[in-house]
């Protein structure tokens, strides 16, 4: 990061289940650390010895779950395998030798995907993972995440003020500055939104029932009964209309 986040426009930040994850229930473990860490990250940086892991119900340990999807997702992957020396001993438990085995295979099995490096000490591993990361991040392309629903409501916004200004203008009036900044929109069979610059009515939009809390387009708005229309119309000081959904 000294040396080239400047230049680069680019932060590392390490990131691992240990520190970035909460407790929560609802799915399998290897599960909730992937929704929590391992969506949102850039690069995977892995390093084995003797094991591959513990099975995930999915795959054979959770460090291949995360290796196999970010793979999927066309992500910098970086293994390195240490090459430190094994007690002999080691070989005549069944259970080493079973995950030495497994882990011989997996790196077997991975070999065509890409450029796996072995070391023997530390500061080997150090000086070849600095080098490598730079070259790395050189040709890394990160930009921000925006969902699609985000972005359709947010054109779907636009698109209506536009098309509201350009209806005033035709009948020769001044557009309604009041309706224009704050309006109605369908939202479901029983539902409807107030959307714009709200902030003036929030007082009044609350005293009605209203709920201010995220929609399926992936925003925030103001949330009625469709049994408020009128009420919420004479807050607005516009006509009891819905605007249409955005598409």
């Amino acid at each position: 990061n000294v040396l080239h986040a400047q230049d680069q426009g680019k932060i590392l930040l390490p990131v691992m289940w240990e520190t970035h994850s909460a407790p929560a229930m609802g799915d399998r473990p290897q599960g909730l650390i992937n929704d929590q860490l391992v969506r949102g990250c850039d690069i995977l940086i892995g390093s084995f010895w003797t094991r591959l892991g513990s099975p995930t119900g999915i795959e054979k340990s959770g460090t291949v779950e995360e290796i196999k999807w970010f793979l999927a997702q066309k992500k910098p992957v970086m293994l390195y395998y240490s090459n430190k020396e094994i007690s002999p001993n080691k070989f005549a438990e069944e259970q080493f030798s079973s995950q030495f085995k497994e882990l011989t295979e997996f790196k077997k099995s991975i070999r065509e995907k890409g450029i796996q490096e072995e070391y023997r000490t530390e500061s080997e591993l150090r000086e070849k993972l600095s080098r490598q990361l730079t070259i790395v991040m050189r040709e890394m392309s990160v930009g921000p995440v925006i969902d699609k629903k985000t972005v359709a409501a947010a054109m779907a916004s636009t698109r209506i003020n536009d098309e509201a200004k350009a209806a005033a203008l035709v009948v020769g009036k001044a557009p309604n500055t009041e309706s224009e900044s704050c309006w109605m929109e369908d939202y479901t069979e029983k539902a409807f939104l107030v959307r714009g610059d709200s902030v003036a009515y929030k007082d009044k939009l609350k005293t009605a029932s209203g709920r201010w809390q995220s929609t399926v387009y992936g925003d925030k708005a103001w949330m009625f009964s469709k049994r408020h229309l009128p009420e919420v119309a004479k807050i607005l000081k516009t006509k009891p209309s819905l605007r249409p959904k955005p598409e």
